[in-house]
């Protein structure tokens, strides 16, 4: 085995250990305890986390920021992978974002003059967009870490009217027209709610954890495609040719969609309580081209919404 193939090799073998010493690396892998002990070194001085420890019970252990060993991408996947990232550039927040700039950079850097003029050329014909929102999510690592941990947190909240304070079990995150959100169990509802992330100013911990909800098979894909959990209603909205256009648009919306052959069109799907006031203010902004015909709850709402808006805008005294 050549020299580099074994340091590759080595890099793989050693993402999956916790503690080792040369010695073993060296049954390992057929060669002598010195080879190894250079190959450490040069794979350290390449910048692979190793922690040592000296002592007859000493050896060596991989701290936790892990480093990958290389991957070889055709021109192809390069492209692939630039244009991927690409696609998230207009969201102000990233869960990891000072990482990802990073890797770009280091993706960027070495790849071959040819590929980068090709991904260039491209960048000017081709874009994923993403209305640029201007505002920012500071806390978004954090409830995607209590997210997977599963645990009870307390946030307070930016609800328009007031900031409140609201016992939530996060369950996912996920992105939409360059927002984030985040759809938890709330403890004062006693149901799911979806948070908008850039409107929560605080997290704290809860150190009692006993009222936690199970949620650890739940997928965010499945949140997003469930339709007859937290006492889901029927959706039906009748649409002429331009709020079928906009209704093609949106997702969640399209997935219920059903065109006819004159250019309208009907939406037909369950929706869930926690998304009434979303849905509300989304049809609220069709006017004319969208008519809701039940649920009953969503109709309400949306009769308030222009109530509201009404109040705004008194006629002439």
């Amino acid at each position: 085995m050549s020299k580099s193939r074994r340091q590759i090799e080595l890099m793989i073998t050693l993402n999956t250990k916790r503690r080792f010493t040369a010695g073993e690396l060296a049954r390992e892998f057929g060669v002598s305890k010195r080879t190894i002990l250079r190959d450490l070194q040069e794979l350290t001085e390449a910048g692979l986390p190793l922690y040592s420890e000296p002592g007859a019970a000493g050896g060596y252990q991989m701290l936790k920021e892990k480093t990958l060993p290389p991957i070889l991408f055709s021109e192809n996947e390069a492209v692939a992978m630039f244009f991927a990232y690409q696609s998230l550039r207009d969201y102000a927040d990233l869960p990891f974002q000072p990482e990802s700039l990073s890797a770009l950079k280091k993706f960027t850097h070495y790849l071959p003059e040819e590929t980068r003029q090709r991904i260039n050329g491209l960048r000017t014909r081709f874009t994923f967009w993403t209305p640029q929102r201007h505002v920012e999510a500071p806390h978004l690592a954090g409830l995607l870490e209590q997210a997977v941990e599963q645990r009870i947190i307390r946030i307070r909240y930016d609800a328009n009217t007031d900031i409140v304070t609201r016992k939530i079990q996060p369950i996912c995150i996920y992105a939409t027209n360059g927002l984030w959100y985040c759809p938890a169990y709330c403890f004062e509802r006693s149901a799911i709610r979806v948070f908008r992330v850039d409107r929560i100013t605080a997290i704290e911990p809860v150190e009692d954890q006993s009222g936690k909800r199970n949620y650890d098979k739940l997928t965010v894909q499945e949140y997003l495609s469930l339709s007859d959990e937290e006492g889901a209603s029927p959706l039906h909205v009748l649409l002429d040719k331009e709020g079928v256009r906009r209704c093609s648009t949106e997702t969640w919306m399209a997935e219920g969609l059903t065109v006819y052959e004159d250019g309208t069109g009907t939406i037909s799907r369950m929706i869930r309580p926690d998304f009434i006031p979303w849905a509300a203010r989304f049809f609220v902004s069709f006017g004319k081209e969208a008519r809701v015909e039940q649920p009953a709850a969503l109709v309400a709402a949306i009769r308030e919404l222009i109530a509201e808006l009404s109040a705004q805008y008194p006629g002439p005294g």
